[in-house]
């Protein structure tokens, strides 16, 4: 009677098993698969971090430059330095000033020229809260919740209209993985991605032949141009300039002097993928803000 009842008892708990052991596979794979997006989610927020760095030393370059004076090739007109000549006699007078330092100043850039390039000096100096933006105007400006705004709700930064930028990160590594220009490189047919193998980072699956090397390189191109930084800057005020230098204290050999003082704002961006030849699909995926503080001389 006994035997008789534990006839199959065998095939029901081997399907209990199986259940089981299916059960727990498959929470393995979800739990695996959940941890991969995870990690590739944690990668591109790290990367976007590192592009927003990106930003700020260009912001911290754009100060430089007006301070310096910004790299040209071509000597601009005496119209775009110095605007139309006035005619009211005080203002002309000012302007005649300014005509004759700046008739000077073209014949210094021959000699200051480096490899057919030289610093505009003539339009260096502090820059100025010269232009008003509505903080609606990009997600970036959205993203800071320490500016100062007025009635209108717009902010006042520095730049007369040509800030905040945002440029694609393939601006700054692009000539590293194509010998082409990024317009060129986006033609889903260009042959102008370098394979050499500096290029192509050592790797356990580091790909042998030129095609896979491109092959490679194209799908990292691909990736990158979804990545873009933009900036803004802001003059904050003056600030206690620490420099090098000599007082006529004894054995002082710092000092402190005014300058100014500029907040640097960074944010960088991961757009979703775009079509063919396309950088992205303008949607933001990631967006990161940073910011720093830059004094200058005065």
């Amino acid at each position: 009677m006994n035997n008789n009842k534990e006839q199959g008892f065998a095939l029901v708990l081997s399907i209990i098993l199986l259940i089981v052991m299916s059960l727990m596979g498959g929470s393995l794979i979800v739990i695996s698969s959940g941890d991969h997006q995870s990690n590739n989610s944690s990668d591109q927020y790290q990367q976007t971090f590192y592009v927003a760095e990106a930003g700020l030393l260009e912001g911290e370059k754009w100060i430089l430059d007006k301070y310096l004076g910004p790299w040209m090739n071509k000597i601009p007109t005496d119209n775009d330095v110095l605007g139309e000549e006035p005619d009211e006699p005080g203002k002309k007078a000012v302007w005649n000033v300014k005509n004759e330092i700046w008739q000077d100043t073209k014949t210094e850039y021959a000699g200051k020229s480096e490899n057919g390039f030289f610093r505009h000096t003539f339009i260096r100096g502090p820059a100025q809260n010269d232009t008003e933006v509505k903080r609606e105007d990009s997600q970036c400006l959205m993203s800071f919740k320490n500016l100062d705004t007025n009635e209108e709700g717009n902010v006042s930064i520095i730049g007369k209209g040509q800030l905040p930028i945002q440029k694609s990160f393939l601006d700054i590594v692009g000539p590293l993985l194509c010998t082409g220009t990024n317009a060129e490189c986006l033609d889903p047919d260009s042959t102008s991605f370098n394979t050499d193998d500096e290029v192509v980072n050592e790797r356990a699956d580091n790909p042998g032949g030129s095609e896979e090397k491109e092959k490679f390189i194209r799908a990292e191109f691909n990736f990158l141009k979804r990545f873009a930084y933009e900036y803004f800057i802001v003059n904050v005020g003056a600030a206690a300039y620490r420099n090098d230098g000599s007082s006529i204290a004894i054995d002082v050999s710092n000092v402190d002097s005014q300058g100014t003082a500029y907040k640097i704002y960074a944010c960088g961006i991961l757009y979703g993928p775009g079509g063919r030849g396309e950088y992205h699909n303008e949607e933001i995926e990631i967006l990161i803000p940073l910011e720093s503080i830059v004094v200058m001389p005065t």
